[in-house]
This record gives C-alpha cells, structure tokens and sequence, in this order.
C-alpha cells in the first residue's frame, strides 16, 4: 500500500492550495481529482468573471460586442488562468495527481482508481453542485445553472432566473447589460444579507432592467418551440428563451463513503480549525462543508500543516454577490452588537462619479469590529480593509490613512459614529477646553 502525507481530495482552488503548500514544504502530498484540471476546460468563475467585465464596459457606454467575440474573451480569460491549475505544473512540484475519484477504505485510507493510500492527514476540497429543485418539467427543460451559462452558444433573448442568490443575480446583471431581458423569480433578493444592504442591491439590478419577480413561487415550467413556460403558483406564467436555475449550491460529497472514515452525518461538522469531528486525521473546507472557500487557505495552513488549534467554532466565511455594486459581508456579529452605517454618497467620490451604496459596520461591547457589510462598486477590494480589521478597535479603522478622493472614505467615517456620542459627554469638553489652552 502507498503512502502519503497530506491526501487532498479535490483539485479546486483550496485543494490545489494546499497541496502546493505540503509540497513547498517538503511533505509527500497525493492530490485526488475526477473531473478537469487547468486547461481541459473553462472554469465557470474565471469565464463569468471575464463575462461581468464585458457587461461592465457595456454598461460604461462601450459598444455590445457580439456574442462569438464575448466568447472568444471568456475562453482567453480561462486560457491564461490555467496555467496555475493545471497536473502537468503540480507534477512538476512533486505532487503525485491520480485522475479518479477516491472514497475512504477506513479512517486512514484511501482508495481510487484500484489502488490504496495510507495517509497521514486528509482534506475534503471537493466543492459543492449546484440546487436543482423538484419542479415539475424540470426534468424535461434543458436549463442552465451556474456551471453551465457561460457556454451559451448565443446570448439568450429573454432570461428567466430561478432564485435571488449571488450566482443567478450576477448572471441576471451581465446578460442585461448585454441586451438580454433577464426574470429573476425569487421570494427576496439577496435573502441572508443585511435588509439595507440588499434593498440598495435590488434598485441597482432594477436600473440595470432585471425584473424582479416576487410574492410567488415556481410552480412548474415545461419546453415550447421558443424556449420555456414557467407556471407561478399565483397562476401567472413567464416565457423565456433560457432557464437558469440559481438555488444555491450542496455540498459534492456522492462516492466519498464517510462512514468508512468515521465520519458522522451527510456533510462533515468541523471545528474552528476546519477539523474534522469523528476522525481527527481528516479537515474539510469550502464548498464540501457549505462555505465559501475563498478565506479557508490560511485556516487550513496553520491547522492542518502546522497544527496550530483553532477556535471551537469555524470562523464565519466572506459572503460575496459579485454584481455591480457588489455586495459583501463579513465576520459574525452577535446580537446586542452596535451597528454604524455610512451611506456611500457621502463621500467625495461617490458624489463625483454618482456612485450609490452602503457600508455597514458591528462593533461588539469591547469595541471592536465583529463583522461589516458593504454594497459598494469595486466592494469586493474594499473588504479587504475590513478583514484586516475583524477582531481590532474599530477606532482603527476610523484612523485609517487614505488617499483622498476614495470610497473607502465611508468605511472611516461610519467607523468615527462609534465615538460620536463621546463628543456630548462633559469630561471629553472639559479635556478640550483644556488642551485649547497649550501652545
């Protein structure tokens, strides 16, 4: 039997992380993937990222391209991000890569592709599937999901979007930048966000003309000549060219037998450390556990690789809609936390460029940032300021050095509310009268 040292189930961004870590740091490491690696196929998050800039510059007043030429841009984003991802590169790292799936023979083995592994530790990176819900026609309508729409052959005339989360709504945006008319059907948009943050969203996706369709639910949806019917269950009905479905996602854990490893449960609970319970030899992130991968590198480096003990709990992921303004929050605020809010329009740029939007703040009862929310244009690059600071005073923030006209102006000044009320207080007057007085 082989053996290894780190066993990575996944060749995602997290999987491929971590294994490049293990190797860099001289620890054997068996990567395991079942589907395409770099360059065998587009991913779908580069493709529709290089598709949101496409509809960006449309909505900026540039000429539509036509489709072959959005594609042709797709396919050249997907093209020059795959070198990082590719077996050939991780090889040439020293990483073993077995193309097959791999299930677990016990609580350290591992089997795939008719062999056995004996590892040391092992990570479950294998992401997650997108929803599809038991419609009734479904079964029968070639629909689109995430994975899928941006290997349309031609932009769709009229887009129906099933579900009001980030996926179907970035989508909905860029296709009716494009010339699309784009449905969304859900029960609310944005529905985990914080209330403002989503109400702001919502009249940003109304001027770009997605239709929002709410107060009822799908009832069914059957094939016609030009398309697809969706039924309501208010009796309305919706005529669309395409259908997307855009449920959110489940974790991708079919064929993985984790009762063999000791592993309880359909999805593995893990703790702070992404650790785990019921096999201490076994982490698991991303989307294989419900999360957004993107912040669990660094948890997993200092967990898994050098086994630094994390919290009791898995730390709360960024939760990201990347549409334009993008809407992303941050952290995990506790009830009875002060909330400061800071309207983007009053700052010196966003009343220069007309830019819209919001910055939320939570500051627990020590003072310090416990989570934030934005709604801003480019808010995907001003949460990093944000991370940084989760878990500091907040005062940090409110003392920020920034260049001078910028958005992240809001973040400084909803950051100076927390101690406005301090201004009033007799003893803080008094301590002014004072220093007025020094030279």
């Amino acid at each position: 039997m082989a053996e290894t040292d780190i066993a990575v189930i996944g060749a995602g961004p997290t999987g491929r992380g971590i294994a490049g870590l293990a190797t860099a740091l001289g620890l054997r490491v068996t990567l395991f993937e079942r589907g395409p690696m770099g360059g065998e196929a587009e991913e779908p998050a580069v493709a529709q990222a290089a598709l949101r800039a496409v509809a960006a510059r449309t909505a900026a007043g540039a000429p539509v391209p036509d489709w072959a030429a959005i594609r042709a841009r797709m396919a050249e984003a997907a093209a020059d991000a795959a070198p990082e991802s590719t077996q050939a590169r991780f090889e040439a790292m020293g990483v073993e890569v077995v193309r097959a799936a791999a299930r677990f023979d016990s609580p350290d083995t591992l089997a795939a592709a008719g062999r056995a592994w004996r590892f040391r530790r092992a990570l479950i990176a294998t992401g997650s599937s997108p929803v599809v819900p038991a419609l009734e026609g479904l079964e029968t309508v070639p629909y689109l999901t995430a994975d899928t729409a941006h290997g349309l052959g031609a932009l769709p005339s009229d887009l129906i979007v099933l579900g009001g989360e980030g996926p179907g709504l970035e989508l909905a945006q860029a296709f009716a930048r494009l010339g699309a008319r784009a449905f969304v059907v859900a029960s609310r948009i944005a529905p985990a966000a914080d209330p403002d943050l989503a109400r702001g969203l919502t009249r940003a996706l109304e001027r770009d003309s997605v239709v929002l369709i709410d107060g009822a639910e799908p009832a069914s949806v059957k094939r016609t000549a030009d398309g697809v019917l969706l039924r309501l269950s208010d009796g309305s009905a919706l005529e669309g060219s395409h259908l997307l479905v855009a449920l959110g996602r489940s974790p991708h854990l079919v064929g993985l037998d984790l009762a063999a490893a000791g592993i309880d449960g359909a999805v593995p609970a893990v703790d702070g450390g992404l650790r785990v319970g019921g096999n201490r030899r076994v982490w698991a992130a991303g989307g294989a556990i419900g999360r957004p991968g993107a912040g669990d590198l660094g948890i997993l480096a200092r967990s898994m690789l050098f086994r630094v003990p994390g919290a009791s709990h898995p730390p709360a992921p960024v939760r990201a809609i990347r549409t334009d303004p993008a809407l992303v929050e941050i952290g995990a605020p506790s009830e009875g936390d002060e909330t400061l809010r800071w309207p983007l329009a009053d700052t010196a740029r966003a009343s220069a460029e007309g830019a819209e939007g919001l910055v939320t703040l939570r500051v627990d009862r020590r003072g310090h940032l416990s989570g934030a929310g934005l709604l801003a244009p480019g808010g995907l690059e001003m949460a990093g300021m944000l991370a940084l600071a989760l878990g500091r005073p907040v005062s940090d923030l409110a003392a920020a050095a920034l260049p001078h006209p910028t958005l992240s102006a809001a973040i400084a000044r909803a950051a100076l509310e927390h101690r406005a009320p301090d201004l009033a207080r007799p003893a803080v007057r008094w301590l002014a009268g004072i220093a007025k007085r020094l030279p």
